[in-house]
């Protein structure tokens, strides 16, 4: 592969809220990059927030324009990477660290990287969707380091929810595994995040139903759980009347945000870890006093690595956990050629109050 080589890409980039357009993006291929082809993409809340103009306008004056998405699956067309051969399905890891776009050694990269850091956190990385042109497009040119390659026997309706997913296994592996194996272990949040984090404690890590809470408030929604986690409606809980809750998970974000975690620091034992998965773009006023007194470890966990790609991909060849995930995957999905086909897929997705997926199919 040439490395000096151009790549033109058809793109879809939002504009401005509410506005498509078509345009071309020039990409160079280096060394170790993928050529490949999206064709399905999963509707983040992300990506509605952009749509919809609900960012701050200094993040869509920043950001836009671009092309949206970073939950998909490709085809690969081109491969530099040894890994990879054309006609391979892959799930696209959308964060990418400076020393990956940029290539180079990692020692040459930010001073977080220099450090050992986490490539979460490289101070000149990037996110595909975020900022950076994302899945909305012909031809995405990727490190082979982006990609993981989907099994024959893994569909694409259960492969293109890995990285949503991801997200919650990245934030699990935070935590000492001893404590996932013998403590109670709760769950803010009736939404996908929320039953995605619970699905994978359980059928993953083994976090069995009697030790998994998972605290809603949609009688209806938190009926999803019942299976395999102890379900509990926030309205009518003592949450100081329960110990043995050492990790919580809050994954409510919004307007609610402010009162999960405070009911999670009303829960969580002494020394608890609370972590915090839920978006929202309003400051958000929690009990400090009872953080400080019970000494409670915050962790703030939003995206993660081709580490749980590679996990997720083989988690998913358990039936059971399949079988779990099958309460977010739409019964059928959009299909996109062009802008206003995009507009119209995107105007649906944000009527949308069912949390099952919405997918994408794009057209080129």
């Amino acid at each position: 592969m040439n490395s000096y080589e151009k790549i033109t890409s058809n793109a879809i980039q939002l504009i401005r809220p509410g506005q498509f357009k078509s345009v071309q993006i020039k990409h160079q291929l280096e060394e170790n990059d993928v050529v490949v082809e999206p064709y399905l993409v999963s509707v983040c809340h992300a990506d509605l927030r952009y749509f919809t103009g609900q960012r701050r306008q200094s993040a869509l004056d920043e950001k836009l324009p671009m092309a949206l998405f970073h939950e998909g699956i490709g085809k690969v067309k081109v491969s530099g990477n040894k890994k990879f051969e054309k006609g391979d399905r892959v799930v696209i890891v959308p964060s990418i660290p400076g020393y990956v776009l940029n290539n180079i050694d990692r020692d040459k990269c930010c001073e977080h990287c220099r450090n050992g850091g986490d490539p979460n956190y490289c101070t000149n990385g990037v996110f595909l969707g975020s900022g950076y042109d994302g899945l909305a497009q012909s031809k995405l040119v990727i490190s082979g380091s982006n990609l993981v390659k989907i099994p024959d026997e893994i569909k694409d309706e259960f492969a293109i929810l890995s990285e949503l997913i991801s997200v919650s296994l990245y934030a699990i592996n935070q935590i000492n595994l001893e404590e996932l194996s013998n403590e109670k272990v709760a769950v803010f949040g009736d939404g996908p995040v929320g039953y995605l984090t619970a699905v994978t404690l359980h059928y993953i890590f083994g976090v069995s139903k009697e030790r998994l809470l998972v605290f809603g408030a949609d009688p209806l929604k938190i009926t999803e759980f019942e299976d395999f986690a102890t379900t509990n409606l926030v309205h009518d809980y003592n949450f100081e009347q329960v110990n043995g809750v050492k990790t919580i998970f809050e994954c409510t974000g919004g307007r609610f945000s402010s009162s999960a975690i405070n009911q999670a620091i009303d829960l969580i034992d002494r020394q608890g870890t609370l972590i915090l998965m839920g978006v929202t773009e309003e400051l958000v006023p929690i009990n400090t006093r009872d953080v400080l007194e019970k000494g409670i470890r915050l962790i703030g966990s939003s995206r993660s690595t081709t580490k749980e790609f590679e996990q997720l991909i083989d988690a998913f060849k358990n039936e059971e956990y399949r079988n779990a995930l099958q309460a977010l995957i739409p019964d059928n999905s959009y299909h996109v050629r062009k802008p206003d086909d995009l507009k119209y897929a995107m105007n649906k997705a944000s009527e949308h109050t069912s949390w099952r997926k919405i997918y994408i199919g794009l057209e080129w």
